[in-house]
């Protein structure tokens, strides 16, 4: 068996956290080239050259830091949202409605839940 549900957990974060560096790496590349090829076309006066180059430095900033803020929220969104582990056979979490529920334990997913009682 080569499924995911074998592999450690961290090695699956690991895969993801790799997956998501590549991407926002690929985005900030094609960026920062794109807003380079726009200061390197150009022709204007000295002073102006520098107050523009200034500019495209602060968006580029901007844009970065906007990029690494969605990125953090994306990542504490997904692990506060996950569902715990199992460990034991039954487990008691809430319910959607707040009320608990017991739920069965197989291969270390939860499965099908149902009102506590005896």
């Amino acid at each position: 068996m080569s499924s995911s549900a074998t592999q450690p957990p961290v090695l699956v974060n690991l895969g993801i956290l790799f997956v998501l560096a590549a991407l926002a790496g690929a985005f900030a590349l094609v960026l920062f080239s794109a807003l380079g090829r726009v200061e390197s076309r150009a022709h204007w006066g000295r002073e102006k050259g520098i107050a523009r180059g200034r500019r495209l430095e602060r968006r580029a900033f901007g844009i970065g830091v906007i990029v690494v803020v969605a990125m953090v929220a994306a990542g504490l969104t997904i692990y506060l949202n996950r569902t715990p582990p199992c460990k034991g056979k039954i487990v008691v979490v809430t319910g959607p409605n707040g009320a608990k529920l017991e739920c069965l334990c197989e291969q270390g997913k939860r499965g099908a839940c149902f009102d506590p009682g005896p």
